[in-house]
């Protein structure tokens, strides 16, 4: 990298200068500006505390106390199951949250069985009353799509199709068969060549 003689040096050039690998013309120039040589003697001196400083690393153990303390849970094994069950009887808090809601979901599991076999007759009316609901629903679209479908402007021109069978069973045979065309030639145009090329392996 280089830079112009009256310009100063980059931040990348004083980090060549500190490792000794600046260019020639580029170190001629730090020893003739003096903002640069202030600028490389601030840096060089931070540089030499930042050596200076005592290297730090953990004491004796320390991976062995860090693993120990790290629970890896493995889903597909029995120890998984066993470390739940130790965590689920730690203590006698989780074992009574445990316990309610245990009792909780059997209870209401129960309540639900015992109200359903006192109330069938409620319940099948009220599976008559949805399937009664549910159809008219179902009419009610078939409907909409009926009157909506006759309000489109096209439909006068598809109008005589539709009264004779003849013409409609005609129609939808030649849209079958245009159709399978379509699927035929796109299988086609999908399907992978048998023949190998030539100039392949080029």
């Amino acid at each position: 990298m280089t830079s112009p003689s009256e310009s100063h040096l980059s931040p990348d050039e004083i980090d060549a200068w500190l490792a000794g690998a600046l260019a020639p013309a580029l170190q001629r120039h730090a020893e003739r500006c003096q903002v640069c040589l202030e600028q490389l003697r601030v840096e060089a001196e931070v540089a030499d505390q930042i050596a200076a400083l005592p290297l730090l690393g953990p004491t004796p153990g320390f991976s062995d106390r860090v693993m120990a303390s790290v629970i890896v849970p493995d889903p597909f094994a029995i120890r998984s199951l066993q470390a739940t069950r130790r965590r689920l009887f730690a203590t006698p808090k989780s074992v009574a949250l445990a316990a309610s809601l245990a009792l909780l979901v059997l209870g209401s599991m129960a309540g639900s069985i015992v109200w359903s076999l006192s109330h069938q007759e409620t319940l099948a009316s009220l599976g008559s009353w949805l399937m009664t609901q549910g159809g008219q629903a179902a009419w009610f679209g078939v409907r909409s799509l009926a009157s909506n479908f006759i309000e489109q402007p096209w439909y006068n021109s598809i109008r005589p199709l539709v009264e004779n069978p003849g013409r409609l069973a005609l129609v939808s045979a030649m849209a079958s068969l245009v159709y399978l065309g379509g699927l035929v030639a796109l299988r086609r145009l999908l399907a992978l060549p048998t023949q190998q090329v030539a100039h392949a392996s080029i």
